[in-house]
């Protein structure tokens, strides 16, 4: 397996990196590698935003065994619209599009990454979970009257979902959950190069 020097994490709050450096480790990647960002306040969108162009500008200088990893909430503006301003902004640097088979990845979830921890959550605690990708979990009640969210289960959720089969999901997972897990798979075969 090749080396990996360095995966830059860029997330919108300690959730997305504890669960992206949870689904990373149980990769088997060296948690050395993996430089988590997190936005220190404000808007959480333009910050990815910006550090997740930054750090692809830095893959054109240094491609070999690295790659960026972005998290950025859907929020109710689309999964389509939230890609389109991210890759207008790489295009107009001549960076290129977003490519996970390229080590540069930026996971979308709908609505927010709760949707996920929570499915997830579920299915690890094998007592399944219907989730809605157009409710907001982060203010709406946790489902089936299920306990909030804990610093724990962010890191679980990705060690779970690192354990599932692209290819024969559990019924229920949610569509962009499982975009998100072939997208992750293309990037560690990216950076694993």
């Amino acid at each position: 397996m090749a080396r990996i020097c360095r995966i830059a994490l860029v997330c919108e709050g300690w959730r997305d990196s504890s669960f992206a450096r949870g689904f990373l480790v149980a990769a088997k990647v060296d948690p050395r590698c993996v430089e988590a960002r997190t936005n220190p306040g404000g808007s959480g969108h333009d910050w990815v935003k910006t550090t997740f162009i930054e750090e692809v500008a830095n893959l054109a200088r240094f491609s070999e065994g690295r790659g960026v990893l972005g998290l950025l909430d859907e929020d109710g503006q689309g999964s389509e619209a939230r890609q389109r301003g991210i890759e207008e902004e790489l295009r107009v640097q001549n960076l290129g599009p977003i490519a996970a088979r390229e080590g540069r990845c930026l996971l979308l979830p709908t609505r927010n990454l709760e949707t996920w921890l929570y499915w997830l959550r579920g299915l690890r605690n094998q007592t399944p979970v219907d989730v809605n990708e157009e409710d907001n979990y982060k203010v709406s009640p946790p489902p089936l009257a299920g306990s909030k969210i804990s610093a724990g289960d962010c890191k679980l959720a990705g060690e779970t979902l690192q354990r599932l089969n692209c290819s024969d999901l559990p019924l229920g997972c949610p569509s962009a959950l499982a975009r998100a897990l072939g997208q992750l798979r293309e990037f560690l075969d990216a950076v694993r190069r």
